[in-house]
């Protein structure tokens, strides 16, 4: 037990980093899911030359189908993004940010990616290597615990 008080720190400073992105998410009238949503659409093209579909959002956000599908209706709705037919899986369209969805998108994304190299920059490239490295090997043995409970 007395490892976990040790840890605590950790998890606290977490749910603050959530709880900013969560703030700057609501300056644009979204949540911190939607928000991330919204970044896997934008940059799964540039990353991978295919669209995402809200299935695989679903699968990379750890979000319910549900919760993809509310954020694709409403963003669908106000013009930001259109459905394509996948040829590879008729069942499962692609999704595509319009011109106007792109421009919000980017918006967002310039922004908080200014802030995000703003406040890394605080810290020596060896301290950004560090805390990158530690922080995926925790959330790769974070991962594997929840599997083993729950798969």
């Amino acid at each position: 037990m007395t490892r976990n008080l040790t840890f605590n720190p950790y998890i606290r400073s977490m749910d603050e980093q959530f709880s900013l992105y969560e703030w700057f998410a609501r300056q644009y009238g979204l949540q911190r899911k939607s928000m991330q949503i919204l970044f896997w659409i934008k940059r799964y093209p540039e990353m991978t030359g295919d669209y995402i579909t809200q299935k695989m959002l679903a699968q990379k956000t750890y979000s319910s189908k549900q919760v993809v599908n509310a954020a694709i209706k409403s963003w669908r709705q106000k013009g930001y993004l259109q459905l394509l037919e996948n040829p590879r899986d008729k069942r499962h369209k692609f999704i595509r940010l319009t011109t106007e969805g792109q421009s919000w998108a980017e918006e967002i994304y310039q922004k908080i990616s200014f802030m995000e190299n703003r406040a890394a920059a605080e810290l020596s490239k060896d301290e950004q290597d560090l805390l990158n490295k530690l922080t995926i090997k925790y959330n790769a043995a974070l991962k594997q615990e929840m599997e083993k409970m729950y798969d």
